[in-house]
């Protein structure tokens, strides 16, 4: 639902036939393939008395409130909840980068990098220019090492056949056409540590569509491109069970994975140090075997972890099984609590001590549920509100499978002890409709969803569906062509025009003077659009990367109730555009991608050697962004830098150093993020340095105190109208100005906190003062161009 896209049943695969003639692998009857039991890992050289380490991403769960009386998705989950805070630090205080999605979030996360650097700023989905003007829609989930997809056809990209979907810029900003390095891979430094990776379901780091993906790891000729291409399945739904969503990529000293049947080249073309003679698995036909030693019916410390044909059972002990083929092998990319963690507990056991998964989000009526209150949720994947007993249930299980897991790790030995925890959800997203501080409540209006269950009548929830085109069209007299990228929303004007276009400026003007009908709070005529970044805007938001062709002409962020479609609802030549281009959707309820509150401000906990028991760091659930009407749909007046702290302030870009630094690793690249020292107890304390990582965060964040202002400042140029566009220059060229400077100072910041916390710690105290000082300026200069 958060992420449709990223179920892609890839149309490419399978040599049934090849295989059937003799070129087949040798495999079970069930696809397994059999190696012997790995109870322990080898030669994996962790520093901090660490032993494993499990990184968990969660899509869209929810640490605060959507509804003040209803406990929010973490709350529910109270296992996990308090797992983190007995045993570490809950932050509620993480944030976005922007675009606000699945793809860009996660593979911050991984990378401690914005989107401007590892490639995928607009996602889940993005739009690549065509020599013509045109464009073609790309998707943001392929492999780490493969081309530019085109998910409309299927394929490798017609127009950059050649070029990395994962197009890396080592600096800010991006050199336009520098693309010819792959983002540095998330595992390496761990295998070249002598530790296995493990994924399940995680962006990017898994086969994510078998047309592009087979090819490129296993080979154009091999059996399995020759498997996928001779399956006469559209969706080629055998292949996605057996080769995508799952990978080890095995350290040079596992022998057990490097032997293990299919262990392809790990291919790292580009990567930093170089990445030679390592391999990995793909694919459940692969990792399967290395993971349960081909043993049907194996339980490990009393728990089931194969059935009777040998395949892999979830927590609740039911076969993991393909949501579209029903055979074994990988569910899908919605995964559950159970199936992943799961999948986590037997790798660890198998002897894989660094695992990454994903688990899906609960905010959807899941297959075979009964008994929702929500009247709209007439199927599976339809959202439901907030107290909704199928919401309940399904926390309900997750809770449960995370105190199966628990238990299941630690009766391992795999305990906070000497395992580094790190769970976290990459976005939150933003209920469109019913809420108890507004006009449309759910009934009974007191409900808990716990003793008393929230019940909600057609037309409380779901997003309000605009036509964009029609809108214009029929509002503004605007029938310029452009393409549409919705979640954010990026436009790309066809031609690729220069920002100072006059067409292009007439555009932006109109689409910031759209208006449209909200049957939830009874406005009439409201303005959709709260913010517009144009180009210098989106290179200070981190949306500019070194591949131009795919960098949208602005960016508009709406009321977060709104969804900006190319076409629905049908509204040609309305004569009430307001409210006939505007629509009540059911089918979606949950919006993500735009700068809000609610949006973009998530959570993460660390728990393990080194991490403070601290407990919850920042506000509890009852007192986020929702729990004040300015909240509720990303009102202007409420920006994220007033709904968070500075002190307890943290970025999705550090996510990523903070873990290394507790496993006593790094990167061989500078990353945008910088250790979270406030939650590390090994944290020797040095306040300067403490303070200007502070400050480097609110100047270097998609939605800190910087670029609040200057989007703040670019809304109001993109939408003005003066003698010879006198504004519009006005501000871009201040906002040119203080982009450069920001880039520059970032950078000298970056190294200066790389060298303080992964260095040999000292830095001069009067580069620290300087760059401090300059920092506060740039904050301050950013604040002046509003009342400029």
């Amino acid at each position: 639902m958060s992420r449709p896209s990223r179920r892609t049943r890839a149309v490419a695969a399978a040599a049934a036939a090849a295989l059937a003639a003799g070129t087949a692998l040798a495999v079970s009857a069930t696809g397994a393939v059999a190696s012997p039991d790995r109870p322990s890992a080898h030669g994996c050289d962790l520093g901090g008395g660490v032993k494993h380490v499990i990184e968990i991403t969660f899509d869209n769960v929810h640490f605060f409130r959507d509804n003040p009386n209803v406990p929010s998705d973490l709350e529910l989950m109270p296992h996990l909840k308090q797992f983190l805070e007995r045993n570490g630090s809950l932050l509620s205080d993480v944030h976005t980068p922007l675009i606000a999605h699945t793809a860009d979030d996660s593979l911050t996360i991984y990378t401690g990098l914005y989107g401007d650097r590892h490639g995928m700023p607009v996602s889940n989905s993005y739009k690549t220019y065509r020599p013509d003007g045109t464009t073609e829609s790309d998707g943001s989930f392929v492999y780490w090492t493969s081309p530019v997809y085109n998910s409309a056809a299927n394929a490798v990209s017609g127009t950059e056949p050649t070029t990395p979907s994962m197009v890396y810029s080592p600096t800010v900003p991006a050199k336009p056409g520098a693309t010819g390095t792959i983002t540095p891979a998330p595992w390496v430094p761990f295998t070249r540590a002598g530790c296995s990776v493990g994924d399940f379901s995680t962006a990017n780091m898994v086969l994510e569509n078998t047309n592009l993906d087979i090819p490129t790891v296993f080979g154009a000729d091999s059996p399995e491109a020759q498997q996928n291409a001779a399956d006469p399945d559209t969706y080629k739904n055998v292949e996605a069970a057996q080769y995508t969503g799952e990978a080890v990529h095995c350290a040079r000293t596992d022998n057990a994975c490097n032997s293990a049947q299919r262990a392809v080249a790990d291919q790292l073309p580009t990567e930093p140090g170089g990445y030679q003679g390592y391999r990995a698995l793909f694919g459940y036909r692969y990792v399967g075997p290395l993971v349960t030693g081909g043993k049907a019916n194996l339980v490990r410390n009393g728990y089931q972890v194969t059935d009777a044909n040998g395949d892999l059972v979830d927590l609740d002990g039911n076969t993991i099984k393909s949501t579209y083929a029903n055979i074994a092998g990988f569910p899908g990319f919605s995964p559950t609590a159970s199936q992943s963690l799961a999948y986590l507990a037997s790798m660890q056991e198998a002897g894989v001590p660094v695992t990454y998964g994903y688990i899906s989000d609960i905010h959807e009526k899941k297959a075979g549920q009964t008994g929702c209150t929500t009247a709209s949720a007439t199927g599976t994947g339809y959202p439901v509100g907030p107290g909704d007993p199928c919401s309940i249930a399904t926390a309900k299980a997750y809770d449960d499978a995370f105190a199966k897991f628990f238990d299941r790790l630690a009766k391992d030995g795999i305990t906070p002890a000497n395992t580094e925890f790190v769970i976290t959800s990459e976005e939150n997203d933003h209920l469109a409709g019913a809420n108890t501080l507004r006009a449309s409540k759910p009934s009974p209006a007191d409900c808990d969803g716990v003793t008393v269950a929230c019940h909600y009548a057609a037309g409380q929830i779901g997003e309000l569906q605009a036509n964009l085109p029609g809108l214009l069209a029929s509002e503004r007299g605007n029938s310029t062509p452009f393409a549409v990228e919705p979640q954010g929303a990026a436009m790309y004007a066809n031609g690729r025009p220069a920002p100072t276009d006059p067409a292009l400026r007439q555009l932006e003007r109109d689409t910031a003077a759209l208006t449209g009908d909200n049957p939830y709070t009874g406005a009439t005529g409201e303005k959709i659009v709260n913010y517009q970044a144009g180009a210098v805007e989106q290179r200070i938001l981190h949306m500019q990367t070194a591949d131009p062709l795919r960098t949208p002409s602005y960016t508009i962020f709406p009321k977060p109730d709104y969804y900006f479609d190319p076409a629905f609802p049908k509204c040609t030549a309305s004569t009430n555009p307001a409210a006939e281009c505007v629509s009540q959707y059911a089918r979606y309820a949950y919006n993500h991608g735009y700068y809000s509150p609610d949006i973009d401000i998530t959570w993460a906990g660390f728990a393990g050697p080194g991490v403070a028991r601290k407990g919850i760091v920042g506000a509890d659930p009852r007192h986020g962004p929702t729990a004040t009407a300015d909240g509720q749909n990303g009102s202007p007046t409420l920006t994220v830098p007033q709904a968070g702290k500075v002190s307890t302030w943290a970025e999705e870009t550090d996510i990523r150093p903070t873990l290394l630094s507790l496993v006593g690793l790094r990167d061989d690249y500078l990353s945008d993020g910088t250790p979270l020292s406030f939650i590390l107890s090994r944290h020797k304390g040095d306040e300067r340095l403490d303070e200007l990582a502070a400050t480097y965060r609110q100047l270097n964040s998609s939605v800190g105190a910087f670029a609040t202002d200057t989007l703040k400042a670019d809304t109001i140029a993109l939408a003005s109208s003066s003698a010879g566009d006198q504004t519009y220059n006005r501000i871009e060229s201040k906002l040119t100005g203080l982009a450069d400077q920001r880039d520059a100072l970032a950078q000298q910041i970056k190294m200066t906190l790389d060298q303080g916390r992964f260095g040999n710690g000292h830095v001069d105290r009067a580069t620290v003062a300087a760059q401090l000082a300059r920092g506060k300026r740039l904050l301050e200069q950013a604040h002046e161009l509003l009342d400029s």
